[in-house]
């Protein structure tokens, strides 16, 4: 059975194998009823759908992992200005609601939260807020040619980075949203297939051996 099923989809597939092989059985013996016929068709669709939607939400999960490890820390101790004694020791939640990386500097003995979101949810309206600094900077602050070029450039690649980080995050939220409808409407469509199937199993087993 696959890994991927909660705990309610197992149930399901267990009472739906119990019947389907009753009804092998049946059939064997040339003793399959329209009836049951029609509850295994039933019993296979429900089994199609459990499966394509367990599929779908590790599909989901799994994207929602890959956009948790897309942002990597580059954190240095504020003291030493290193990164090779750092040991990551919680997270940590600015006033913004930000969540970023808490880290002890083992050289240094000091712990000091990181200057930058852990994950890229976070890490959008943190880069419009540097986009915002970076457009205040260069409309108000004299520099030359070159290094306003410079700073023009980095300002650019930030909000390339920033346009195709925000694609990314919408794609996976609106996965996830669908995602979480369909749960529910699996819910209730397992809900009451099971209390069906197990009035069926309660009916037929004084007949069954299995």
């Amino acid at each position: 059975m696959k890994q991927n099923l909660t705990e309610n989809e197992r149930e399901v597939i267990k009472l739906i194998t119990f019947f389907k092989k009753r009804g092998e059985r049946l059939a064997q013996e040339g003793a399959l009823t329209q009836e049951h016929e029609e509850l295994n068709t039933a019993c296979e669709r429900l089994t199609e759908k459990i499966y394509a939607h367990a599929d779908f939400r590790e599909q989901v999960q799994e994207k929602t992992e890959t956009l948790r490890g897309i942002i990597q820390d580059q954190a240095q101790c504020p003291n030493c200005g290193k990164s090779d004694m750092l040991k990551k020791v919680s997270v940590a939640t600015n006033e913004l609601g930000w969540k970023s990386n808490r880290y002890k500097c083992r050289r240094d003995n000091i712990e000091f939260t990181w200057n930058r979101p852990n994950n890229p949810w976070d890490m959008i309206p943190f880069l419009e807020l540097c986009l915002q600094e970076l457009d205040k900077n260069l409309q108000g602050t004299e520099m030359d040619e070159a290094l306003k070029e410079r700073a023009q450039g980095a300002r650019d690649h930030m909000a390339i980075s920033l346009e195709q980080l925000r694609t990314a995050i919408a794609s996976a939220d609106a996965e996830r949203l669908r995602m979480e409808e369909q749960d529910v409407e699996m819910n209730k469509m397992l809900h009451e297939f099971k209390k069906y199937l197990m009035i069926e199993k309660i009916k037929m087993e004084p007949f069954s051996d299995n």
